[in-house]
């Protein structure tokens, strides 16, 4: 709203009766449902306690996203505190589930669209659309519960997760609430302590794993992620010492055999991001065999597998309708054709592709070529960080100029930039990226492209969101970003 404007009348009777909290708490029986969300709201932002924990069992809506007004939770929140008693208000008036409006309550960073949508006004964040629902663990319980709170859990030894601790000691005495750990973090030697004693294996959507573990600990890790029938999302960076003796050799192949048969049990994974799997050297085609459903999303990043475990991915049937390939970091300078066939196979899918850093020479890139110009679908593409000549940059961009969804994408500088000794010429590269920029306009569809000379190993990619972050403050001063639209003359 302009400040200019005058207040609607909405807004001055919520502004009233957050200055009354005995007219508020009376009005509730009579509110309109749409005064429920902005009332929340001031609520919530001036910490009307009193206000808070009367809506809560009020309530006119199946959920109420929490979360997406206060997302870094902690147990000494007063509102959200008001917000739980709020909740035993609910739980002690003996009204059945069906009569009662509020099913989910969301702990999540998600549902500003929510609030956007029911006040006009816009919350900062990230707001990815949720809808509400009952988790699949409460479903195929004998008696669903009155109340299911959705949150995520971090399992960290040095930073422990003390709102997740709060909230499972709460849940623990109100056997009408359920705690759904919708998403979990793991940076843990995951010792008994582990709080995935406490928390509902079933319900876990998302899994993130990054730690040093001995093959074991691996072992005991598997045998929980096969329990988590519902996992759609699994990434994991976990590194395990090297093994030196014949025993140590023989109890990896056994841990890793362990890990690997438990994907049978994963009937929903659609995404798989694998960072610097050292331990799938040499096995990566039993994970592959086991796979049950086919990929969506494959991150494959900073490690080299062997070219039985290369062809063995760009072969296996669960991963020919992917949305996004990643393999930064592998190297791939002798498996073009195989990799090409994967790109044949996912062309009418595939709309992310990062082969950055991969090794690749200008034979390798122009083996792909027909097969890259054949992805109608591909929005993003990254070849960063590989030697390759103007010559075939120039054919790159050539053959891709029928990919009218490409907007976005990621060149290293041509050879010709550099000296004998490597050294970045300035003014050489300059004058590439006017024949950069001149091919685009022969071309004449808009495009935008960032060529990088260097190789930074400590940037970082994400596709989809295309987050470039370079901590080489040369690489970014050398980079240039180029843009042709065709309104330009």
């Amino acid at each position: 709203m302009n400040k200019l404007e005058p207040p609607s009348l909405q807004n001055l009777a919520i502004e009233s009766l957050v200055r009354n909290k005995e007219l508020a708490i009376d009005a509730l029986k009579a509110l309109p449902a749409a005064f429920f969300p902005p009332l929340f709201l001031e609520a919530y932002r001036h910490e009307c306690l009193e206000i808070l924990k009367a809506m809560v069992p009020a309530w006119p809506f199946p959920y109420l996203p929490l979360g997406g007004l206060e997302p870094n939770m902690v147990p000494w929140n007063p509102s959200v505190s008001a917000v739980l008693d709020g909740i035993d208000v609910l739980l002690a008036q003996s009204v059945g589930p069906r009569r009662c409006k509020l099913q989910v309550l969301d702990l999540r960073n998600t549902g500003q669209e929510f609030w956007t949508g029911r006040t006009g006004i816009k919350l900062s964040g990230h707001s990815p659309r949720v809808e509400p629902q009952t988790s699949q663990c409460s479903r195929m319980k004998k008696q669903s519960p009155l109340l299911e709170i959705f949150t995520r859990l971090h399992v960290h030894d040095w930073c422990p997760d003390s709102f997740s601790s709060y909230l499972l000691e709460w849940v623990k005495k109100r056997k009408a609430v359920h705690v759904c750990f919708v998403k979990v973090t793991i940076v843990s030697v995951l010792s008994s302590s582990c709080r995935f004693q406490y928390a509902e294996l079933l319900c876990i959507k998302e899994l993130e794993v990054y730690n040093t573990w001995t093959l074991p600990t691996l072992k005991m890790f598997a045998h929980l992620m096969g329990k988590m029938k519902n996992l759609k999302k699994l990434t994991l960076r976990i590194h395990t010492p090297a093994a030196t003796t014949h025993e140590e050799l023989e109890l990896g192949r056994r841990c890793v055999s362990q890990f690997t048969s438990q994907f049978l049990h994963l009937r929903h994974l659609t995404e798989l991001y694998l960072q610097s799997p050292s331990f799938l050297q040499g096995h990566l085609e039993q994970l592959l065999r086991r796979l049950v459903t086919p990929l969506e999303i494959l991150s494959l990043t900073n490690c080299t597998l062997t070219e039985g475990d290369l062809v063995h991915l760009f072969q296996s049937p669960h991963i020919s309708h992917l949305k996004e390939l990643c393999l930064r970091g592998v190297p791939l300078t002798s498996v073009s054709n195989p990799l090409r066939a994967l790109l044949e196979v996912n062309a009418a899918t595939l709309q992310h592709l990062d082969l950055g850093l991969c090794g690749l020479q200008d034979p390798q890139l122009e083996a792909l070529l027909p097969a890259l110009s054949s992805c109608s679908q591909l929005n993003s593409l990254s070849l960063h960080g590989n030697r390759l000549s103007m010559a075939t940059l120039e054919k790159l961009l050539r053959c891709t100029s029928g990919l009218r969804r490409l907007r976005k994408e990621i060149y290293p500088a041509p050879l010709e930039s550099f000296s004998s000794q490597g050294t970045l010429l300035p003014e050489i590269f300059d004058v590439l990226c006017s024949q950069f920029l001149r091919v685009l306009r022969d071309i004449g569809c808009p495009r935008t492209i960032l060529v990088s000379p260097k190789p930074c190993l400590s940037g970082m990619l994400m596709l989809g969101n295309w987050v470039v972050t370079v901590s080489c403050s040369n690489c970014l001063h050398h980079s240039k970003k180029l843009s042709f639209g065709l309104s330009e003359n």
